[in-house]
């Protein structure tokens, strides 16, 4: 990173003869530009508020007299004074979003062409003063570091998600949900108010929808966090949002329209877009149980999904326009998000309606049909001057090339390039690492984890929107628990929205986090982060010198480091880690940090090897599947290993068997051979039936010179990994041809081929 933010860190720690609070010098996220002046700026009551914007900028002055009144005991004068704050609107049409910050000793300006960009302006600002500010606990005067910020935003669409429907959340949570993302310069919030579970909105002319689907009997979901809450209370079910309907409580809750337009309203006022989403025409149970006629038949549960509405009834259409007109006089957002996700086809297939749709449209399958109702509903919305945002499954059909897509299946890892090259826009959401309800999210991926594939088309990076958090809140039923898996995670997801490339700093961005997590904590958000020692390791292939760099990773500022080569734990008598090392041949990693000279779990184990095939040309006789292509055909002597994901653009994964030839170039004696493959059973993943490999030395006449079988349990849940390896002692030739068969409908994954 240009700016080395250690350095200012110690430098703007400063203090005035009067010794006004120290400064800490962390904002997130890092601007576009920023310069180091000399001087600081003392701020006081009795500094001048100039405003040079003809009214245009109001809302935004009451905003920031709000904060200096709760700074500073008082609101900033309009009378001359020693110093001065200057709020100026820019002549020059900009980004909108786009401001300049100069604080010199005298005088601070702030100048924009549009209100959001003043507002992220004072946002900066803000962060630029002490923590104590934020409780109300009033100075005399504070302290700015002289500096020049011109910032602007990298992407358009910087987004956090809340899912209301799982479990219900009260207004006064989304109002500092809210405040908490405009601090961070997240512009929309994706309320997702409607699901399975529970209607959120109150729709005049249906309201049944929230008298009876905004409540449910406990569910398989209920019972799980009830369960929990007995070792940890966050995730008891709050009492607010439980009745007794008749002799059996029921939980739930829903929003009113003049509470939402309030809401929206407060929200606009923080320059956060509040998009909606009623998502259809699968997860609609809470209106289907309320509407049954709503469905091709009977209402009800498919394989994993529930009944989706019936995209042929006319009289669906009416419900879903009724509803979104209702959304739409609530919410002015330019977007309304109509889902279109995980949409149970089967009681398609089976309605003789359907069909018979189908046959007098020229339709040859339900995805069409599925592509016929999110158009539909679409031109809907747009002829109603709106944007349509659906999640990625929408794409299996032919959809309007306007639709903006949500893609979350971090698993199917050609959607954006899919999507762009369509002609849609990509707004980047994949589960993996950015849905934050996931306890394991780790916030280093958040930070830097690929999302694009090797393969995406470089020029139609203008195609991606922007990136979004998600919060799905099945077992997260409280505000404590809702604030622990959100922060830090949201910042680091804000800084990479925000940042460009080239200011993104995963060490500047651990220095910076600590004051903002002090600054979280006194504003009442309930943090539950420590940083992890987990150590990541990357590798970095150097076949000029047939080496392998290792360099590691960690959410630890400087932590101590020790490591091994032969595989055995390490101690204060191993390798000091002082940055990249190098490993020729193989070599068995094993390491950990260490604090006050004690080892601290976990233990990295990895696999390295620089090997014989490095480098060698690989002739695919079977395809790999095109969602997970990693690094194409030298995915699997490229020397680099795959980590726990399977999305990581390391592992090559395949629906059908794996066959493959290893040309070694020349005759070559055989020693051994070791591939790894996964398992996760959950999306899929399982281990081959088998591993053989054949050894030739014309590329036509092959023998077989070893099988492995596969000893773990196909039901085996969890993330495993098993070496399939063994001697190839006394074997030559110059190919290779390696055959993993795929013994199950799924997925079998292998990042490496190490030959010997």
């Amino acid at each position: 990173m240009k700016h080395l933010v250690n350095a200012l860190l110690a430098i703007l720690i400063l203090t005035s003869c009067s010794k006004p609070d120290p400064v800490d010098f962390s904002i997130i996220p890092y601007p576009a530009d920023l310069k180091l002046g000399e001087g600081q700026f003392v701020l006081s009551a009795n500094t001048q508020l100039l405003i040079e914007d003809t009214g245009d900028f109001a809302q935004e002055v009451e905003f920031f007299q709000t904060m200096m009144k709760q700074a500073l005991g008082a609101e900033l004068s309009a009378e001359p004074a020693e110093n001065t704050i200057e709020i100026r609107k820019s002549s020059v049409d900009s980004n909108p979003e786009s401001y300049r910050l100069e604080i010199r000793s005298d005088k601070v300006i702030l100048e924009a062409g549009h209100p959001q960009g003043i507002f992220y302006g004072m946002s900066t600002l803000r962060q630029l003063l002490p923590a104590s500010v934020e409780t109300g606990e009033v100075s005399a005067q504070l302290v700015l570091p002289a500096l020049r910020i011109q910032d602007s935003p990298k992407y358009d669409w910087r987004a956090m998600h809340l899912d209301v429907s799982r479990h219900f959340f009260s207004m006064d949570y989304l109002h500092r949900y809210v405040d908490l993302l405009s601090l961070y310069k997240l512009n929309k919030l994706h309320l997702h108010l409607t699901d399975d579970q529970g209607w959120r909105m109150e729709i005049k002319q249906y309201p049944e929808l929230t008298e009876q689907g905004a409540w449910r009997t406990f569910n398989k979901h209920d019972s799980i966090c009830m369960e929990r809450s007995v070792e940890d209370p966050r995730f008891a079910l709050d009492p607010k949002h439980i009745k007794m309907r008749g002799d059996a409580p029921v939980y739930g809750g829903y929003y009113t329209q003049d509470e939402l337009k309030q809401f929206v309203a407060y929200a606009q006022s923080k320059h956060v877009e509040v998009v909606p989403e009623i998502d259809m025409p699968g997860h609609m149970m809470a209106a289907i149980s309320v509407y049954p006629e709503l469905t091709c038949g009977t209402p009800g549960w498919g394989r994993v999904f529930s009944t989706p509405l019936c995209p042929v009834k006319e009289e669906v259409y009416t419900f879903v326009e009724n509803v979104l007109t209702e959304v739409m006089d609530v919410f002015p957002s330019r977007y309304i998000h109509i889902g279109a996700d995980e949409v149970d086809l089967s009681s398609w297939d089976k309605s003789s309606a359907c069909q018979q749709f189908m046959k007098a449209n020229g339709m040859e399958d339900v995805e069409e049909l599925q592509a016929y109702f999110v158009n539909r509903v679409s031109d809907f919305l747009m002829e109603n001057d709106r944007k349509v945002v659906v999640w990625d499954e929408a794409i299996s059909g032919d959809i309007d090339s306007s639709l903006s897509i949500m893609y979350w299946r971090a698993w199917v890892a050609s959607v954006p390039e899919r999507v762009v090259k369509k002609g849609n826009e990509v707004i980047l959401a994949p589960g993996d690492p950015f849905y934050f309800s996931n306890p394991k999210a780790k916030l280093f991926d958040v930070y830097n984890k690929q999302l694009l594939s090797s393969k995406f088309p470089t020029a139609l990076s203008h195609k991606i929107k922007g990136m979004q958090g998600s919060l799905w809140t099945e077992t997260i039923p409280s505000e404590e628990l809702a604030d622990a898996l959100i922060f830090p995670d949201a910042l680091a997801l804000a800084e990479r929205a925000w940042s460009s490339d080239e200011n993104q700093g995963w060490n500047s961005f651990k220095s910076r986090l600590q004051p903002q997590l002090h600054r979280l904590r006194t504003m009442g958000v309930q943090l539950d982060y420590a940083p992890s020692a987990e150590l990541l390791p990357f590798l970095n292939v150097d076949k000029d010198a047939e080496q392998i760099g290792v360099r590691f990773e960690s959410e630890l500022s400087e932590p101590t480091v020790y490591y091994t080569t032969d595989g055995s734990t390490p101690t204060l008598e191993s390798n000091l880690y002082k940055g990249e090392f190098f490993v020729k041949g193989s070599a068995s990693i094993a390491a950990a940090a260490f604090e006050d000279g004690q080892l601290v779990e976990p233990v990295l184990k990895k696999q390295v090897d620089y090997h014989k095939a490095i480098g060698k040309a690989v002739e695919y006789l079977k395809p790999w599947n095109t969602a997970y292509p990693a690094g194409d055909a030298g995915t699997l002597t490229d020397g680099y290993r795959g980590t726990n994901s399977n999305s990581d653009g390391y592992w090559q994964g395949f629906t059908n068997d794996v066959e493959v030839i290893v040309d070694m170039g020349e005759e070559t004696d055989l020693r051994s051979f070791s591939a790894t493959f996964m398992q996760n059973i959950g999306p899929g993943i399982f281990m081959p039936g088998e591993v053989e490999v054949l050894v030739s030395s014309d590329g036509e006449h092959f023998t077989s010179a070893l099988e492995i079988a596969n000893d773990v349990p196909a039901d085996q849940k969890g993330l495993l990994f098993k070496d399939f390896e063994g001697s190839l002692e006394g074997q030559k030739g110059r190919y290779l041809k390696v055959i993993a068969k795929n013994a199950r409908p799924g997925f079998i994954f292998t990042d490496e081929f190490v030959i010997n």
